[in-house]
């Protein structure tokens, strides 16, 4: 795979990785198969990385797996979600100190009761470089899920829908849960289990309150934005 770097980023959309390392030097794609790209390079004089993933927990699980067998130090993902809670609005931050999980993720690991979470000391200094670069950030449990759909309270379009219980997201925001998405568990799981830290950042694309969305343009401009706050709090 090649050498990564001090941090590595990862990211769901094969397209967002050409977004975060535009600036970097020295950079050199290490893999493009599938839905796995790799980039190495340097930001502000240190040696990173950034991997896509794809969508949800199996492809998610190899790329994390295969990034820890390959050296990997630290992993932050960075992607979107959806807000669940009132008050977040689509385009601050969202940085997950622990996630539930749909029954059965990663089961083959570890028990449904084995917590799902973040190094504190990196999730911490992610915060305040955040904090510092004036964005707003949101901290708390959020909720990664197997499904888009059914999973995450959502119908589909298919002739007559099949639709999730009543009150099925009402009873996660009853509990605290700030959002939903569907990768940050298993990076969490993973670190845990093979000893790497690990933390996210997620830019909220869609309040599910109200369905405002972010436009496409300013969802680019905060991912970038994000990222770099991230490789700085990581590096330093």
């Amino acid at each position: 795979m090649g050498d990564l770097g001090e941090v590595t980023i990862i990211v769901g959309d094969p397209g967002r990785v050409a977004l975060i390392s535009e600036n970097w030097e020295e950079k050199r794609t290490v893999v493009d198969s599938r839905e796995f790209v790799v980039v190495v390079g340097r930001f502000e004089g240190h040696a990173v990385s950034i991997c896509s993933t794809g969508i949800g927990s199996g492809s998610t699980e190899i790329a994390v797996t295969e990034l820890i067998e390959n050296g990997a130090k630290k992993i932050i993902r960075c992607g979107g979600c959806g807000a669940w809670q009132e008050g977040i609005k689509p385009g601050d931050m969202i940085l997950n100190n622990g996630m539930a999980r749909s029954q059965g993720m990663l089961g083959a690991y570890v028990p449904e009761q084995f917590p799902a979470v973040a190094d504190p000391f990196l999730l911490t200094a992610i915060h305040q470089e955040m904090i510092q670069s004036g964005m707003t950030v949101h901290t708390g449990i959020g909720l990664t899920s197997e499904t888009y759909y059914l999973g995450q309270g959502r119908s589909s379009m298919i002739g007559t829908p099949l639709k999730p219980a009543a009150d099925f997201m009402q009873n996660w925001i009853d509990r605290g849960i700030l959002n939903c998405e569907m990768e940050t568990a298993v990076l969490y799981l993973l670190g845990s289990l093979y000893q790497v830290p690990v933390a996210n950042s997620l830019v909220v694309h869609v309040s599910r309150h109200n369905e405002k969305w972010t436009n496409d343009e300013d969802y680019r401009r905060i991912h970038r934005q994000a990222a770099n706050a991230v490789l700085r709090a990581a590096l330093n």
